[in-house]
This record gives structure tokens, C-alpha cells and sequence, in this order.
């Protein structure tokens, strides 16, 4: 993404070199890595000290990412983040602050118990902190009491890094001054997807032998879960096929979840073919049935997943509700038109209806088949989306990230009671 004209663009992005920046997620996956990478080369000759609480999730299955970042600091190494001790993270964090000697903290909102710990030991130092989220009224659950220390806790922060637009609407409407708030959170390494994903088209019909991939079909990757909305895609893509009974588009699955199990009986009783290919990729791939159907991938690597971008028609996102919806931006690097819900947290800032996608209301199933018979009654508009995305997604990259990760960082600097000579733990 181009900076603009106004914006400091000198080397450290205006801060004193001698400034200490720490980058703190609960646990690193390949976007992380992907935006610290981009933070770090951006803030030099600033330090960026990237950090992660623990080394494993139990919520994200996260393959090691291609180009990790420089520099990780696990606080509890081989520790699931979600069963860490809040007090235990308090302490480890606050030590290893003062030994960095951090002098701003990003870090990964207030909730839940451990990236508060963070948090307060990042404040008990009396750093600058910069709050990253990606929430939104949509997805906003707090009523009562409960609103009000949400209030307080984001009005306890310098500054924020988040999504795009509905995110900067949403922690304004919170307390935080609009001119304390920056977009661009949420990205994906661009160049990795598309790169990748450009390769395997060269070579497409081996790609698809290998994994028994049709040869047309939409796809949908991620976690099987309920606020996915998949049993609404798998309604809406029977009800395209009844009325389209000459589409060629299969219906590719890939992730794995909780709601995996029932999926596959949803689709038995609509009476859809149903197609495991778990095992893919074959040495010699079974072919796959003529007749359209829905093919379950199960989980893959994020080595794998620009094989299921590249040689798809469209991509499609159903959730019921989603902060933002990272796989949208993964599949328009992949040059793909995509359909999304248009409560995901994304929509308004990555879709452009008709344009390099179509938007829909996830209760909607009749919503989705026509979105999805619109896009195959028309192979030229699906192409001229797909290159449009391609187009679009450029401007929210990872470097994009680090820019404006760099202006609230100097927008947290100003203050009447702190300036970066007269850090209180130095």
C-alpha cells in the first residue's frame, strides 16, 4: 500500500531509534509472523521485540509459517495459551518487559484472562500500549456492567490498531478518539498467496490430479464450526443445483471442527454426493464423480491452501457473524471473486459488490444460491472479479500493518505525562 503524502516515511517511521517495541500475541501463527516480519523491517534501526505468551492453542491448529519472524520470545514454551495462569503471565510479562526495556506494547486486546495479564503488566510499568482488535458492533456481546468496563478498559489503552472501518466505528463509539484509532490489523502475507497460488495454475491439471480436485467448484476453508453458517452454504448450494441442474461447480470443503460429522449427514440427506479426500494427496488420485458434489478436505497446511485458492471459481465466507474473516483476504491475493456474508467484519472494506464479489445476508440461504447461480451462469464476470480482487486486496497487506502499527505508536507518544526520554522503568 502506498503511504501517503503527509505521513513520515523515514527510516524508524519518526521515532527515536533508541525506542523498544514489543509485539505481543497469545500465540504466533503464519499471519503474525507475516506482520511482524513486515513491523520489524519497517521500524528499523527501532527494535521490534516480537512475543508470545505460549506456544501452542488448543483453539488454532497453526502450521509453522514460511519465513518466521526474527526474535520470538516464548513466555511459557511447550503451554497452551488458554491454560495459562493469569497471574503467572502478570509476572513472566512484567520481567520480561523490564528486561527488553519495552517502551511501547502492542497488545492482543483485554480478553481474554492472560492477554489482560499482559496488559496489566504492561500499564503496572507504565508503558504506552496500543490495543489490537478487530471486533465490531457486529460482533459486540457486552450489555450492562459489563459495557461499562469494556469502556473503561479501551479508554485505558493509547491507541488502537484495528481491522478497517466498522472496527474504527465501533471503539469510537466506545470513548476512544477517532484520531487515536488506525485500520489495517488485519492482513495476510499477499505475496506468499498470490505467488503461490499463480504457481500451481501453471501446472493446474497435475494439481488437480494429485489432490482428485474437480474441475470446476466453490470453495470454502476453515474452522467447522457453528458460527461458520455451513449448513446454510450446503442448503444454498442444493437449492443451486435444483435449479441449475447443468452447473458444473462442485462444492469444496476443507477444515475440520465440531461440525464436521454433522455436514456430511446434511449433505447425505439432501441427497448430494459426498466425497472424502482426507487422504489427498494420492500418488494416483481416484478420479472423482461427473456429477457435482461436496468434497470434505479436512484441515491442511497453509502450504496447501493456495492449491484449494488457485483452482477454484469463487470463494465463499456464509458466517453467521466473523471480526473480520482472514480467509477473504487469502483467497483475493489468489485472484479469486468472492461471496461473503455481509456481517463478516470484512465485507465493507474488501468487497465491492459486483465488482470482486457479492454480498449476501447469511439468513438467508435463497440469498446465497442466487449469489452463487449469478457468479456461475457467468465465467467472464467470475475472471474479471477475480483480477479485481487481486487489485484490491494490495492496499491491506502487511506492509500496510506495519505503516500505520508505526503511526499509533507515535500517536501514543504524545501525552502530558510521558515522552520516551523519561520511560519510568528505565
Amino acid at each position: 500500500m502506498s503511504v501517503p503524502a503527509d505521513e513520515d516515511v523515514s527510516p524508524g517511521g519518526g521515532l527515536p531509534p533508541s525506542a523498544r517495541l514489543a509485539l505481543v500475541w497469545s500465540n504466533f501463527g503464519p499471519y503474525h509472523h507475516a506482520r511482524a516480519s513486515a513491523l520489524q523491517e519497517l521500524a528499523r534501526p527501532v527494535r521490534v521485540f516480537p512475543i508470545q505468551l505460549g506456544s501452542e492453542s488448543t483453539a488454532y491448529d497453526w502450521s509453522r509459517a514460511p519465513g518466521a519472524c526474527a526474535g520470538l520470545e516464548t513466555l511459557f514454551p511447550g503451554r497452551a495459551t488458554e491454560s495459562l495462569s493469569p497471574a503467572r503471565v502478570f509476572l513472566r510479562a512484567r520481567r520480561c518487559f523490564r528486561r527488553q526495556a519495552i517502551d511501547f506494547c502492542f497488545l492482543p486486546s483485554y480478553a481474554p484472562g492472560s492477554s489482560f495479564a499482559a496488559f496489566a503488566a504492561a500499564k503496572s510499568l507504565g508503558l504506552r500500549t496500543v490495543m489490537m482488535n478487530e471486533s465490531h458492533a457486529g460482533t459486540a456481546r457486552a450489555e450492562g456492567w459489563r459495557l461499562c468496563l469494556k469502556r473503561l478498559l479501551v479508554k485505558s489503552f493509547d491507541t488502537a490498531l484495528v481491522g478497517g472501518t466498522p472496527q474504527v466505528r465501533y471503539f469510537a463509539s466506545l470513548g476512544m478518539p477517532p484520531e487515536k484509532i488506525f485500520p489495517g490489523y488485519d492482513c495476510v502475507d499477499n505475496e506468499y498467496f498470490g505467488s503461490q497460488s499463480a504457481h500451481w495454475r501453471q501446472d493446474a491439471q497435475a494439481a488437480r490430479s494429485r489432490y482428485a480436485l474437480p474441475d470446476h467448484y466453490f470453495l470454502s476453508l476453515g474452522r467447522l464450526v457453528k458460527k461458520k453458517n455451513l449448513g446454510a452454504l450446503m442448503g444454498a448450494y442444493g437449492a443451486f443445483l435444483a435449479r441449475r441442474p447443468q452447473a458444473q461447480q462442485h462444492l469444496v470443503i476443507v477444515g475440520s471442527g465440531e461440525e464436521g460429522d454433522r455436514l456430511r449427514q446434511q449433505a447425505a440427506s439432501q441427497g448430494l454426493p459426498v466425497h472424502e479426500k482426507r487422504d489427498a494427496p494420492y500418488l494416483s488420485a481416484p478420479p472423482h464423480a461427473a456429477a457435482p458434489g461436496v468434497h470434505f478436505y479436512g484441515s491442511r497446511t497453509v502450504q496447501e491452501n493456495p492449491i484449494f485458492y488457485a483452482l477454484a471459481d469463487a470463494f465463499v465466507l456464509p458466517s453467521l457473524y466473523e471480526e473480520w474473516g482472514l480467509v477473504v483476504n487469502e483467497a483475493m491475493a489468489c485472484g479469486l471473486p468472492v461471496i461473503v456474508s455481509k456481517t463478516a467484519g470484512c465485507a465493507e472494506d474488501l468487497v465491492a459488490p459486483e465488482k470482486n464479489g457479492l454480498l449476501f445476508d447469511p439468513e438467508s440461504e435463497a440469498g446465497l444460491a442466487d449469489c452463487l447461480d449469478r457468479l456461475s451462469a457467468d465465467p467472464q464476470a467470475m475472471r474479471m472479479m477475480g483480477r479485481n480482487s487481486a487489485e484490491l486486496i494490495r492496499r491491506w497487506d502487511c506492509a500496510n500493518f506495519a505503516h500505520n502499527a508505526l503511526r499509533a505508536v507515535r500517536a501514543a507518544s504524545v501525552g502530558p505525562t510521558w515522552s520516551l526520554s523519561e520511560a519510568p522503568h528505565r
